[in-house]
């Protein structure tokens, strides 16, 4: 029986720690965060990031995964810790809705190049029935080859020499219409998006045993993905010599470009916190579990992940800069899409180019497909626990979410429409860090730091850290200097495209209405006269275990009796060790105390 019990533990630990994997090593953390430290100072983010992690993403990670495992409670349940703020958990709920169709939508785009990716010749690369008369022009013009490439003084038109890039016409006129009339749906991302909705059933529809091992590949492969992509980038021409030069070594990129309150929204993003996956994750947790070890693994993993990347990059523009002769950075600033125009511009001048394209395009895909199953499981998780048919028919209800997704995302499939789902997405990540500083309030400072802690030490036996106590203070005030000024760069930033008007207006309507319903709540219950009941902690907070809760309740007594016993001893001790120092005698010169007197 003992040995059940341990590898039931062990089992959970395992699946707590791949789910936390799962809610981390996204697309964010794969491909967007390396694209963006590479382009403004590789080295020097590569700091920056680890620092990040280290002071503000271990502590505001750890202090979500233990109020989800000191409640058991899920992303709406945990803010009924406060009446007036129980509306908070239904924003966690709008933001996971949101990514999930962003992220299915996204992933049937990168399944579609996957899978195009073994043609021979690839669509992309040539031009096709869809490409404008210019295109390819920098390889067949020599002109123009000299005049925007080689010289250093560029001529006017060399600014749009992006658009005629074939990989760009493919993406830009073929799949997303954007030159044709009417509405536009590509019929083999349609196809590509029926894959991965058979995919998605397929991890979820024997509940939590095909949840585990769907967790186990998605967590593994795009990490050795990336490895292996990073290892065979060594081998191609011009690392040797742009590479010093790409990954910014005199920091000049870096000091012109740096952005503390960026970097560390960029990092927070990789990490997923405040939008309430952790709660779900860490509310399946048992007593005593390993919650900081967990989240301390999690977060080492990711950021090395995340320089993995950086390093991954600066390796991949290196031999485009080289049979270029450009500079690396430049390369990387092109205004043209991270995933379907740079990745593929840059690896045709690799050596086996479709092998290094079907790497990168599977990585990438399950990237996106894994926060898909991270999402997906939380909210399954949370209705089952409402509904007892739901958690009767796991089977069912993954073949109903699968085509829910497929047939709410098949009409975003054309045109234009990803670019809006991309600035919404791009904006609505700061509702998780403004839901994290509420966070840092509700369950740090207002609960009470030194209560907060106790209630860390019931959990886990060990006492947080003095180090860790004033990270979570300091946390929340840096959170709250990068909401405002993110907040501001969106507003300044408004009317670059029509998606990112729309978006910030819904991002500022959002958090307006989460702050105004709080308002009206509690003047209604100051009319009402019950403001300290709306304003007091819930009664039923802390464990659901009946057990639990009792303990917890003496263990304050406990500790109380320990410390008050603690303080004692040492007392006693001092004393002790005082009157010892007082008793002792002091030899004066010329005197011996070992020759009697006579």
């Amino acid at each position: 029986m003992p040995n059940e019990k341990e590898e039931q533990t062990r089992d959970s630990r395992r699946v707590n720690i791949t789910l936390l994997l799962a809610q981390t090593l996204g697309l964010q953390t794969m491909l967007f965060l390396p694209f963006i430290g590479v382009s403004a100072g590789a080295v020097g983010h590569v700091i920056v990031y680890a620092l990040i992690y280290i002071v503000i993403g271990i502590p505001v990670m750890y202090m979500e995964n233990v109020v989800g495992q000191f409640t058991g409670r899920d992303c709406i349940e945990v803010w009924k810790a406060r009446p007036c703020l129980a509306h908070f958990g239904y924003v966690h709920i709008i933001w996971q809705v949101l990514h999930l169709v962003y992220l299915f939508a996204l992933g049937s785009f990168v399944v579609h190049y996957f899978l195009i990716s073994f043609e021979n010749p690839i669509p992309y690369y040539i031009c096709g029935n869809w490409s404008t008369a210019d295109c390819n022009i920098l390889i067949v013009n020599y002109t123009v080859n000299q005049e925007c490439v080689r010289a250093k003084e560029t001529m006017p038109y060399c600014s749009e020499l992006c658009t005629t890039f074939p990989e760009v016409q493919y993406w830009r006129y073929n799949i997303l219409g954007m030159t044709r009339k009417g509405f536009h749906l590509p019929w083999r991302v349609c196809l590509a998006s029926g894959l991965l909705a058979s995919l998605l059933f397929l991890s979820c529809f024997k509940g939590r045993l095909s949840l585990k091992w769907a967790l186990l590949i998605v967590t593994i492969l795009p990490t050795s993905g990336r490895i292996l992509f990073f290892i065979g980038s060594m081998f191609q021409k011009g690392i040797v010599v742009k590479f010093e030069e790409a990954f910014d070594t005199d920091f000049n990129k870096f000091i012109q470009r740096f952005s503390l309150s960026t970097s560390i929204a960029d990092v927070l993003y990789t990490l997923n916190v405040g939008t309430g996956l952790s709660f779900a994750c860490a509310s399946r947790t048992t007593f005593r579990a390993a919650c900081y070890s967990n989240t301390v693994i999690v977060v080492v993993i990711t950021c090395c992940v995340s320089v993995l990347g950086i390093c991954g990059t600066v390796m991949m523009i290196c031999p485009y800069a080289y049979k270029y002769d450009i500079d690396p950075v430049r390369v990387m600033n092109y205004p043209i899409s991270h995933i379907f125009e740079k990745v593929p511009r840059f690896l045709y001048v690799y050596e086996q180019t479709s092998f290094w394209l079907i790497i990168s395009y599977s990585y990438i895909a399950i990237s996106a497909f894994t926060l898909n199953i991270c999402i997906i499981s939380s909210l399954i998780e949370m209705v089952s626990k409402r509904y007892s048919m739901v958690a009767r028919n796991p089977g069912l209800t993954a073949f109903v979410i699968a085509i829910t997704m497929y047939l709410a995302t098949v009409p975003l499939l054309g045109n234009l429409s990803l670019y809006f789902l991309v600035d919404a997405k791009r904006t609505m990540n700061l509702v998780s860090i403004f839901l994290v500083i509420c966070e840092n309030f509700v369950f740090v400072l207002w609960y009470g730091l030194e209560r907060f802690s106790e209630d860390v030490h019931f959990m886990q036996g060990v006492q947080p850290k003095s180090s860790v106590k004033a990270c979570w203070l300091v946390s929340g005030f840096i959170l709250v200097y990068v909401l405002v000024t993110q907040l501001y760069k969106i507003y300044v930033d408004k009317n670059h495209t029509t998606g990112n008007k729309y978006a910030c207006y819904f991002l500022i309507i959002n958090i307006c209405v989460t702050v105004l319903v709080t308002i009206v709540k509690l003047v209604i219950a100051l009319y009402k006269k019950n403001l300290y009941e709306q304003l007091s902690l819930d009664s039923e907070w802390g464990p659901k275990s009946e057990i639990l809760r009792r303990s917890r309740a003496m263990f304050s007594a406990q500790a109380m009796t320990k410390e008050y016993m603690y303080r004692q001893y040492h007392l006693q001790a001092g004393i002790l060790k005082r009157q010892q120092r007082s008793n002792v005698r002091v030899k004066q010169p010329g005197v011996r105390f070992d020759v009697e007197k006579k």
